[in-house]
């Protein structure tokens, strides 16, 4: 059984969470650690959302082939279900916490869990070239950090 399962949280549930969510089960598997369960939602998700090419291309770019993924909304199953919730940004944070307030004690920011400070992570939706790969380099070596954490 899994010991824990942590929820990556971002806007949409195709660019930040979905590539936290594969990073870290990519570092867990290469470290053998099969005692966590990962997930990543959005707070506005919608199934029909895509995952950008340039994320397919990252991912190949680390040696993560991108697994089939369906943007999926968090619901408060997921709040009660996981162990740990992480968001991009201190705004995603608040509102999780402005609705799911009784599970405040497991809701973080990716950069306030693993850093201790506050920090958002931009959105790189709309970025491309080198500010694009610099978002998600940012979140690839954050996930790093997390797994010594976890």
């Amino acid at each position: 059984m899994k010991s824990q399962k942590i929820c990556f949280v971002c806007h949409a549930n195709i660019c930040r969470s979905f590539s936290a969510e594969c990073f870290l089960k990519d570092f867990l598997f290469k470290a053998g650690r099969g005692d966590v369960e990962v997930v990543s939602r959005g707070i506005f998700a919608q199934s029909y959302f895509e995952v950008p090419s340039k994320i397919t291309n990252f991912l190949a770019s680390k040696g993560i082939k991108q697994p089939p993924h369906i943007a999926t909304l968090l619901t408060s199953e997921d709040m009660q279900n996981c162990t740990l919730v992480l968001t991009m940004t201190e705004d995603q944070k608040e509102y999780i916490l402005d609705n799911y307030a009784q599970f405040s004690d497991k809701v973080f920011t990716l950069h306030e869990y693993v850093y201790g400070k506050e920090q958002n992570i931009k959105d790189p939706i709309s970025l491309s070239g080198r500010s694009f790969e610099k978002v998600l380099e940012e979140i690839y070596k954050t996930v790093k950090e997390l797994v010594s954490k976890i």
